[in-house]
Protein backbone atom coordinates (compact mmCIF):
# COMPACT_ATOMS: atom_id res chain seq x y z
CA UNK A 1 0.00 0.00 0.00
CA UNK A 2 1.07 3.45 -0.90
CA UNK A 3 1.80 5.63 2.02
CA UNK A 4 -0.70 8.99 1.43
CA UNK A 5 0.76 11.93 0.17
CA UNK A 6 1.52 14.84 2.63
CA UNK A 7 0.39 18.34 1.08
CA UNK A 8 3.41 21.07 1.13
CA UNK A 9 2.75 23.50 3.71
CA UNK A 10 2.27 27.44 3.56
CA UNK A 11 2.68 28.38 6.96
CA UNK A 12 5.87 28.02 9.21
CA UNK A 13 4.85 27.61 12.44
CA UNK A 14 1.65 27.09 14.65
CA UNK A 15 1.94 26.80 18.39
CA UNK A 16 -0.53 24.29 20.07
CA UNK A 17 -1.64 24.65 23.71
CA UNK A 18 -3.51 21.14 25.27
CA UNK A 19 -6.42 21.61 27.56
CA UNK A 20 -7.66 19.72 30.01
CA UNK A 21 -11.20 18.91 30.74
CA UNK A 22 -11.60 21.51 33.66
CA UNK A 23 -13.32 24.73 32.89
CA UNK A 24 -10.72 26.81 34.48
CA UNK A 25 -7.11 27.31 34.46
CA UNK A 26 -4.64 27.03 37.80
CA UNK A 27 -2.98 29.93 38.45
CA UNK A 28 0.75 28.50 37.60
CA UNK A 29 -1.19 27.58 33.88
CA UNK A 30 -1.89 31.26 33.87
CA UNK A 31 1.69 32.09 34.15
CA UNK A 32 2.38 29.46 31.38
CA UNK A 33 -0.34 30.90 29.15
CA UNK A 34 0.77 34.55 30.02
CA UNK A 35 4.58 33.89 29.07
CA UNK A 36 3.39 32.25 25.70
CA UNK A 37 1.03 35.21 25.04
CA UNK A 38 3.52 38.10 25.95
CA UNK A 39 6.58 36.13 23.74
CA UNK A 40 5.09 34.15 21.12
CA UNK A 41 2.31 37.01 20.34
CA UNK A 42 3.21 37.05 16.43
CA UNK A 43 2.83 33.29 15.77
CA UNK A 44 -0.89 31.65 15.31
CA UNK A 45 -1.87 29.97 18.52
CA UNK A 46 -4.15 27.63 19.03
CA UNK A 47 -5.97 25.95 22.17
CA UNK A 48 -5.98 22.17 21.68
CA UNK A 49 -9.35 21.38 23.34
CA UNK A 50 -12.17 18.49 23.74
CA UNK A 51 -14.95 19.06 21.14
CA UNK A 52 -18.20 20.18 23.02
CA UNK A 53 -15.92 22.39 25.20
CA UNK A 54 -16.51 26.49 24.56
CA UNK A 55 -13.40 28.15 25.02
CA UNK A 56 -13.15 31.91 24.49
CA UNK A 57 -8.61 32.76 24.80
CA UNK A 58 -8.31 36.44 23.47
CA UNK A 59 -5.41 35.94 20.51
CA UNK A 60 -5.99 32.19 20.29
CA UNK A 61 -7.51 29.54 17.51
CA UNK A 62 -8.83 26.37 18.52
CA UNK A 63 -8.21 23.04 17.17
CA UNK A 64 -10.67 20.73 18.51
CA UNK A 65 -10.61 16.77 18.70
CA UNK A 66 -12.93 14.15 20.57
CA UNK A 67 -13.07 13.85 23.88
CA UNK A 68 -11.31 10.27 24.18
CA UNK A 69 -8.00 12.57 23.71
CA UNK A 70 -8.31 14.27 26.77
CA UNK A 71 -8.53 14.00 30.58
CA UNK A 72 -5.09 11.94 31.24
CA UNK A 73 -1.53 11.71 30.49
CA UNK A 74 -2.67 8.70 28.70
CA UNK A 75 -5.03 10.13 26.22
CA UNK A 76 -3.15 12.76 25.34
CA UNK A 77 -0.40 10.48 24.11
CA UNK A 78 -3.25 8.80 22.03
CA UNK A 79 -3.85 12.52 20.82
CA UNK A 80 -0.06 12.91 19.94
CA UNK A 81 0.38 9.63 18.19
CA UNK A 82 -2.59 9.95 16.35
CA UNK A 83 -2.28 10.72 12.30
CA UNK A 84 -5.82 13.45 13.05
CA UNK A 85 -3.69 15.29 15.57
CA UNK A 86 -1.01 16.33 12.92
CA UNK A 87 -3.34 16.52 10.08
CA UNK A 88 -5.15 19.21 11.96
CA UNK A 89 -1.86 21.47 11.20
CA UNK A 90 -0.82 20.44 7.79
CA UNK A 91 -0.51 23.88 6.64
CA UNK A 92 2.39 24.65 9.20
CA UNK A 93 5.90 23.04 8.40
CA UNK A 94 5.90 23.19 12.26
CA UNK A 95 4.15 22.75 15.43
CA UNK A 96 5.73 23.88 19.03
CA UNK A 97 3.72 21.94 21.42
CA UNK A 98 3.59 23.71 24.47
CA UNK A 99 1.91 22.20 27.80
CA UNK A 100 0.28 24.52 30.30
CA UNK A 101 3.44 23.77 32.63
CA UNK A 102 5.64 25.44 30.57
CA UNK A 103 7.39 28.76 29.53
CA UNK A 104 9.14 30.70 27.01
CA UNK A 105 11.66 33.24 27.78
CA UNK A 106 11.94 35.05 24.05
CA UNK A 107 11.12 35.40 20.72
CA UNK A 108 13.23 32.59 19.22
CA UNK A 109 10.85 30.77 17.52
CA UNK A 110 11.28 31.40 13.67
CA UNK A 111 15.16 30.94 14.40
CA UNK A 112 14.33 27.35 15.94
CA UNK A 113 12.61 26.64 12.86
CA UNK A 114 15.38 27.29 10.64
CA UNK A 115 17.53 24.45 12.20
CA UNK A 116 15.64 21.80 10.11
CA UNK A 117 15.69 19.69 12.76
CA UNK A 118 12.46 17.21 12.77
CA UNK A 119 12.10 17.26 17.12
CA UNK A 120 13.78 19.16 19.51
CA UNK A 121 12.61 19.10 22.81
CA UNK A 122 13.98 19.40 26.86
CA UNK A 123 16.66 16.28 26.91
CA UNK A 124 16.27 13.49 29.40
CA UNK A 125 19.81 14.03 31.65
CA UNK A 126 20.76 11.53 34.16
CA UNK A 127 20.73 13.16 37.34
CA UNK A 128 19.38 13.14 40.86
CA UNK A 129 15.38 13.90 39.38
CA UNK A 130 16.01 11.78 37.17
CA UNK A 131 18.01 8.52 37.54
CA UNK A 132 16.13 6.38 35.40
CA UNK A 133 17.98 7.72 32.21
CA UNK A 134 20.61 5.80 31.31
CA UNK A 135 21.37 7.08 27.53
CA UNK A 136 21.11 10.87 27.63
CA UNK A 137 19.22 12.38 24.84
CA UNK A 138 16.09 14.91 23.83
CA UNK A 139 13.01 13.35 24.02
CA UNK A 140 10.41 15.21 26.12
CA UNK A 141 7.68 16.69 24.49
CA UNK A 142 5.81 18.57 26.61
CA UNK A 143 7.64 21.82 25.03
CA UNK A 144 8.99 20.57 21.64
CA UNK A 145 9.02 22.00 18.19
CA UNK A 146 7.91 19.01 15.97
CA UNK A 147 8.41 19.02 12.36
CA UNK A 148 4.84 17.72 11.10
CA UNK A 149 5.54 16.11 7.78
CA UNK A 150 8.54 14.36 9.57
CA UNK A 151 5.81 12.95 12.09
CA UNK A 152 3.27 12.09 9.43
CA UNK A 153 5.21 10.50 7.21
CA UNK A 154 6.38 8.39 10.76
CA UNK A 155 2.59 8.01 11.46
CA UNK A 156 1.99 6.68 7.64
CA UNK A 157 4.73 4.77 7.52
CA UNK A 158 4.22 0.89 5.93
CA UNK A 159 8.05 -0.17 7.12
CA UNK A 160 8.38 -3.00 9.51
CA UNK A 161 9.26 -2.13 13.38
CA UNK A 162 11.53 -5.34 13.16
CA UNK A 163 13.51 -7.45 10.90
CA UNK A 164 11.79 -10.88 11.27
CA UNK A 165 14.70 -13.14 11.56
CA UNK A 166 17.02 -10.78 13.36
CA UNK A 167 13.98 -10.94 15.48
CA UNK A 168 14.17 -14.48 16.06
CA UNK A 169 17.30 -14.40 16.60
CA UNK A 170 17.43 -11.98 18.88
CA UNK A 171 14.93 -13.33 21.20
CA UNK A 172 14.26 -17.17 20.51
CA UNK A 173 17.18 -18.50 18.38
CA UNK A 174 19.59 -19.26 21.34
CA UNK A 175 16.38 -20.60 23.83
CA UNK A 176 15.65 -24.32 24.75
CA UNK A 177 14.24 -26.35 21.81
CA UNK A 178 11.23 -26.55 23.63
CA UNK A 179 10.62 -23.07 23.92
CA UNK A 180 11.62 -22.49 20.27
CA UNK A 181 9.10 -24.81 19.49
CA UNK A 182 6.78 -22.85 21.16
CA UNK A 183 6.99 -19.64 20.27
CA UNK A 184 7.95 -20.87 16.50
CA UNK A 185 4.29 -18.70 15.60
CA UNK A 186 5.86 -15.77 16.71
CA UNK A 187 9.13 -16.38 13.84
CA UNK A 188 6.11 -16.75 11.12
CA UNK A 189 4.02 -13.81 12.50
CA UNK A 190 6.50 -11.09 12.53
CA UNK A 191 6.47 -11.38 8.71
CA UNK A 192 2.73 -10.11 8.58
CA UNK A 193 2.30 -5.89 9.16
CA UNK A 194 -0.23 -6.83 10.84
CA UNK A 195 1.80 -7.79 14.09
CA UNK A 196 5.16 -6.02 12.99
CA UNK A 197 4.42 -2.64 12.35
CA UNK A 198 3.79 1.03 13.50
CA UNK A 199 0.25 0.55 14.18
CA UNK A 200 0.86 -2.56 16.31
CA UNK A 201 3.78 -0.85 17.77
CA UNK A 202 1.74 1.79 18.76
CA UNK A 203 -0.86 -0.44 20.33
CA UNK A 204 1.37 -2.31 22.61
CA UNK A 205 3.17 0.74 23.62
CA UNK A 206 0.21 2.43 24.55
CA UNK A 207 -1.32 -0.47 26.50
CA UNK A 208 2.09 -0.52 28.56
CA UNK A 209 2.94 3.57 28.76
CA UNK A 210 1.08 6.39 29.71
CA UNK A 211 3.81 8.62 27.31
CA UNK A 212 4.68 8.94 23.90
CA UNK A 213 7.95 10.96 24.12
CA UNK A 214 9.79 7.96 24.23
CA UNK A 215 8.29 6.12 21.34
CA UNK A 216 9.33 9.61 19.28
CA UNK A 217 12.86 9.95 20.89
CA UNK A 218 13.31 6.14 19.97
CA UNK A 219 11.30 4.67 17.60
CA UNK A 220 10.70 7.24 15.07
CA UNK A 221 13.78 6.55 13.09
CA UNK A 222 12.63 2.87 12.20
CA UNK A 223 9.91 4.41 10.15
CA UNK A 224 11.32 7.41 9.10
CA UNK A 225 15.33 7.00 8.60
CA UNK A 226 16.05 10.75 7.65
CA UNK A 227 14.07 11.66 10.99
CA UNK A 228 16.12 13.84 12.80
CA UNK A 229 16.34 14.73 16.77
CA UNK A 230 18.32 17.39 18.12
CA UNK A 231 21.64 16.49 20.00
CA UNK A 232 21.85 16.87 23.73
CA UNK A 233 23.90 20.32 23.92
CA UNK A 234 21.18 21.70 21.34
CA UNK A 235 18.27 20.49 23.52
CA UNK A 236 19.59 22.02 26.65
CA UNK A 237 20.00 25.62 24.75
CA UNK A 238 16.08 25.01 23.54
CA UNK A 239 14.81 24.02 26.73
CA UNK A 240 15.55 22.74 30.11
CA UNK A 241 12.44 20.28 32.06
CA UNK A 242 14.66 18.26 35.15
CA UNK A 243 17.40 19.91 37.12
CA UNK A 244 17.32 23.28 36.16
CA UNK A 245 20.30 24.18 38.10
CA UNK A 246 22.53 21.55 36.34
CA UNK A 247 21.24 22.04 32.96
CA UNK A 248 21.96 26.00 33.54
CA UNK A 249 25.38 24.82 34.13
CA UNK A 250 25.88 22.50 31.46
CA UNK A 251 24.39 25.25 28.90
CA UNK A 252 27.33 27.68 29.73
CA UNK A 253 25.48 29.87 32.17
CA UNK A 254 22.85 30.75 29.73
CA UNK A 255 18.81 30.99 30.01
CA UNK A 256 17.29 28.53 27.43
CA UNK A 257 14.25 29.24 24.96
CA UNK A 258 11.90 27.57 27.42
CA UNK A 259 11.20 24.92 29.50
CA UNK A 260 8.62 22.14 31.04
CA UNK A 261 7.50 21.44 34.09
CA UNK A 262 8.66 24.76 36.00
CA UNK A 263 6.36 24.27 39.09
CA UNK A 264 7.58 20.34 39.66
CA UNK A 265 11.38 20.78 38.99
CA UNK A 266 12.82 23.33 41.58
CA UNK A 267 10.10 26.00 41.37
CA UNK A 268 12.95 28.39 42.76
CA UNK A 269 14.77 28.54 40.10
CA UNK A 270 12.43 29.90 37.65
CA UNK A 271 10.72 32.56 40.21
CA UNK A 272 12.75 35.45 39.40
CA UNK A 273 11.78 35.06 35.47
CA UNK A 274 8.20 35.05 36.02
CA UNK A 275 5.98 37.56 34.58
CA UNK A 276 4.06 39.78 36.37
CA UNK A 277 0.51 40.44 35.12
CA UNK A 278 1.17 43.83 34.02
CA UNK A 279 4.32 42.94 31.81
CA UNK A 280 2.34 40.60 30.27
CA UNK A 281 -0.99 42.79 29.87
CA UNK A 282 -2.49 39.27 30.90
CA UNK A 283 -5.96 40.86 31.41
CA UNK A 284 -7.57 40.91 28.09
CA UNK A 285 -4.79 37.75 27.04
CA UNK A 286 -6.13 35.12 29.80
CA UNK A 287 -9.86 34.45 29.82
CA UNK A 288 -11.50 31.64 31.76
CA UNK A 289 -13.45 29.43 29.66
CA UNK A 290 -17.06 29.87 29.49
Amino acid sequence: MNEPTIPAPSKLVAVAIPLSTRPTLSPDEEISLRHAAHYLGRYDKYMVSPMGLPVNFAGFGAKRFPRKYFGSVAAHARLVTSRTFYEAFADYQYILMYHLDSLVFSDQLEQWCQTNLDYIGPPWINCADSPWVDKERVGNNGFALMKVESFLKVLYSTRRSVDPEQHWREHYASKPRLTRCLNLPRRYLKRLPIFNSLQWQLYRWLRSSTAADALWADWAVRYNPDFKIADVATGLRFAFEVAPRLCFERNHQQMPFGCHAWPRYDRAFWEPYLLKDDLAENKHLVATQK
